[in-house]
């Protein structure tokens, strides 16, 4: 199980009902990377996908048992640690960082390129699903 796959199970169980849009936004990650993953984790049996009952168009994820199972079992993923730590920090060195990233992701030619999961492998580099 990878980090991005653990990260995503934690955050279902915490919140079942969420989206794929949803948690592109709590992974603070692309819609296409976050759906990539979710199929991972659909195809290995550790959640579904369903309709929302009050809005037919949504679809929420749900874990199964075995997901339940794996998720209690989880140690806390890198990304995370991360996150929590961005939390933690105070709005001025969040915009410094900002800055910064922005800038050696630009300077990396990477300033176009939709964001990936941690740790996970970008599909569009020949990874298996």
């Amino acid at each position: 199980m990878t980090g991005a796959q653990a990260l995503v199970l934690r955050h279902v169980g915490a919140r079942e009902g969420l989206s794929v849009n949803d948690l592109a936004g709590l992974t603070f990650t692309h819609q296409s990377t976050v759906s990539e993953v979710v199929g991972r984790l659909e195809a290995a049996g550790l959640l579904i996908r369903r309709r929302a009952a009050d809005d037919g168009r949504r679809v929420e994820l749900q874990l199964t048992d075995a997901g339940r199972a794996v998720q209690a079992d989880l140690e806390p993923t890198a990304q995370e640690g991360l996150m929590e730590a961005l939390n933690r920090l105070p709005i001025a060195t969040l915009r410094e960082l900002a800055t910064g990233l922005e800038a050696w992701t630009v300077e990396a030619g990477l300033g176009v390129e939709p964001a990936v999961m941690f740790f996970e492998p970008d599909a569009s580099e020949g990874a298996k699903k």
